[in-house]
């Protein structure tokens, strides 16, 4: 064998694992199909400091260009809720040296990182995945005894082997610009919610500091001109807007669905995006996802230091996995369906109630960025919360 591990692809979550098993003292070898780590980036770099401390991570300073205090959140009507509780609650970071850091911590601990290599396929011998045929300036054949497949939400790569993949329906398009010459408060993330402004998720602005913003939106379709019409038209948003300077646009891909069923087949582990680990409500999927790739990277060291095999080691994942996140993602989930069932009155009913009816605290005191679902159980159990449930299922959308 080649190496101990492949990992495809080298996302956060593929970084991270390969820190694990690397500093574990095995072989890993890192593929990434493009030219350099963390290009073309597609996120909207906003990550919890409570998040970063469970990933035992501490950012240099240089790739942390703001940070936010909390996060008002618009109705279709323009109700509004703040949501802030007098600390810092995250960083907004520079996502091409995010991951680039990650990988120079990945190759300290012993792996090697290799771009423009885009993995074609797995390579089966004696009806065993054994390897994988590479495309570089020459094709090449690399083998390895396990394989991390962290390839985004395409799920080309596991498909082909047999694991269940990121349903087409959980894939939202989502489009943003960075833009200078904003009109904003520089603490505080904006969040726009409605049915005109963006079906089935929501638009956002997140500020970068010295009146530069990142400004996208995700929905079902036609994402780049919904944002293209809220800039120019939005009573708010084109406030904010006004007299910008686009700098830079850039496209991707939120995923709202559940987790795949089934994460690790014979040698083969799917993490992050690959394996669906996601939240719901917000898209945001580097620290959760960050987090069980840690722990996949603990079980394949472990596998490899094994002599189980290594299908009976690696499945010991799907258990763990689904007993650190699985009920919170559950419960986001759940969530986002109950707010996508509600018009834009619904909406506008459930914003203007958590103001008036007192709910802001409970979100306040009991709130978490990443593990959503205990602040949620707790609203849910609240009479506050049971009335304007009660108010809102009025407005659920009947055409659903």
């Amino acid at each position: 064998m080649n190496h101990d591990a492949i990992i495809v692809g080298a996302g956060p979550a593929g970084l991270l694992a390969a820190n694990e098993i690397a500093k574990r003292g095995f072989a890993v070898q890192i593929f990434e199909e493009h030219e350099q780590v963390g290009q073309p980036d597609h996120c909207a770099g906003l990550l919890s400091t409570s998040g970063l401390k469970r990933l035992g991570i501490k950012l240099p300073k240089d790739i942390i260009q703001n940070t936010v205090m909390g996060a008002r959140i618009y109705s279709p009507a323009g109700h509004s809720i703040m949501i802030k509780r007098g600390r810092r609650e995250a960083n907004v970071i520079d996502r091409k040296k995010f991951d680039a850091w990650l990988a120079s911590r990945a190759i300290d601990s012993g792996a090697v990182v290799t771009t423009k290599a885009k993995v074609k396929a797995f390579v089966k011998k004696q009806r065993k995945i054994q390897g994988v045929s590479v495309g570089t300036e020459r094709n090449e054949e690399h083998t390895a005894r396990t394989f991390v497949v962290a390839e985004g939400s395409r799920c080309r790569l596991s498909g082909s082997v047999g694991l269940p993949v990121v349903q087409r329906s959980s894939k939202y398009p989502a489009f943003q610009y960075e833009v200078s010459g904003v009109n904003i408060d520089e603490s505080i993330v904006e969040m726009f919610y409605g049915k005109q402004v963006a079906p089935s998720f929501f638009a956002w602005i997140i500020p970068l500091g010295e009146k530069r913003a990142r400004i996208g939106l995700a929905s079902r379709n036609k994402s780049k001109m919904r944002l293209d019409a809220l800039m120019r038209h939005h009573s708010i948003i084109s406030e904010r807007m006004k007299g910008v300077k686009i700098e830079r646009s850039l496209g991707g891909i939120v995923l709202v669905g559940m987790p795949i069923s089934k994460m690790t087949m014979e040698n083969v582990v799917a993490i992050g995006d690959t394996a669906g680990i996601v939240k719901a409500t917000t898209g945001g999927g580097v620290i959760l996802g960050g987090m069980t790739a840690r722990v996949a990277g603990k079980i394949v060291a472990d596998s490899l230091s094994s002599d189980e095999s290594p299908e009976k080691v690696l499945s010991q994942y799907n258990g763990k996995c689904k007993s650190m996140i699985f009920n919170e993602l559950r419960i986001m989930h759940l969530a986002q369906m109950a707010l996508n069932s509600l018009d834009d009155k619904g909406l506008d009913s459930v914003i203007k109630d958590a103001s008036t009816k007192g709910l802001l605290d409970v979100v306040k005191s009991e709130g978490d960025m990443d593990l959503q679902g205990n602040v949620i159980k707790r609203l849910l159990k609240d009479p506050r919360m049971i009335l304007t449930g009660l108010r809102a299922i009025r407005y659920i959308n009947p055409f659903l």
